[in-house]
């Protein structure tokens, strides 16, 4: 398998290659290509979208998986429910459920990733997140087994899961009946809020830091009362819109953002006392 570059493939647009991306077109498949790492003595990770993930300049020895075949975007629909394949993108996911009458998914409109990316991140805004809609979660472990997992089972926490040497392929999502229009004026409600708070501008990984969980303010609030937007290293800048956005303002290296991250991180804890834990992963 020939090595990857990984800048097209991350919402970020920075780093290096990695070893390669596989993208199968079934469950076999993949079960098969999982089963082949694990004799060569592989390491694989999924790949979504792209977002909250950072490759460094060097690279990495690893293989990601991208469930991007039509099949891992399958999507049906019964009664209150929705069962859908991993790669599918969270909008499609939301209109979906506004087609059918179904109320409850629309806080992931906006949220650039894919459901399978979402559940291992536990995505979410305004005090909601993707586990209070989860009925049932479908993964392939790393002996090739297909097994299936409840919110619990799954260890979902706030932008957190003990799902890490699993690959998501489906997930049963419960919702609620409501009329289309009053699903559909939330949609654009959160749409309309997310284009006037987010920065659009250049590429991004969507936000760095989690929320403090003991404190009230959010680490965007810190990182601005620190006096941090506007401030860069190299082409990587902090957004002037959204302080936990980390932009790619011009030609950024992965060096450039993981410089402003600890960046970012000292200053919050000088001048704050609070230390602020990434949400982005950086791929060893």
């Amino acid at each position: 398998m020939p090595a990857t570059q990984m800048k097209p493939y991350l919402t970020m647009r920075v780093g290096g290659p990695a070893r390669g991306i596989y993208i199968p077109r079934q469950i076999r498949g993949l079960r098969e290509f999982i089963l082949l790492c694990k004799r060569d003595k592989v390491a694989l990770l999924p790949l979504g979208n792209g977002s909250n993930i950072i490759v460094p300049d060097k690279g990495t020895r690893k293989i990601f998986v991208k469930l991007s075949a039509p099949f891992f975007k399958s999507k049906a629909v019964c009664e209150n429910s929705i069962t859908c394949g991993a790669g599918l993108g969270l909008n499609e996911f939301c209109n979906i459920a506004e087609e059918h009458g179904l109320g409850g998914a629309e806080f992931l409109v906006g949220i650039p990733g894919t459901i399978g990316g979402a559940i291992i991140q536990n995505a979410g805004v305004h005090q909601r997140e993707i586990s209070d809609i989860i009925e049932q979660i479908r993964c392939v472990d790393r002996s090739g087994r297909l097994i299936s997992l409840s919110p619990r089972q799954a260890g979902l926490e706030y932008r957190f899961s003990h799902m890490k040497n699993l690959i998501i392929v489906s997930a049963t999502f419960g919702l609620k009946r409501c009329k289309r229009l009053i699903v559909r004026n939330r949609i654009n409600r959160y749409i309309k809020e997310r284009l006037l708070t987010q920065d659009y501008t250049a590429p991004s990984a969507g936000c760095i830091f989690k929320n403090p969980e003991t404190n009230s303010i959010s680490a965007g609030e810190l990182i601005d009362r620190c006096g941090l937007k506007g401030i860069r290293i190299g082409g990587a800048m902090v957004s002037r819109r959204h302080a936990n956005f980390i932009i790619n303002k011009s030609n950024a290296t992965a060096k450039d953002v993981l410089e402003l991250i600890q960046l970012i991180k000292k200053e919050v804890e000088a001048k704050e006392g609070i230390v602020l834990k990434q949400e982005v992963e950086v791929v060893s």
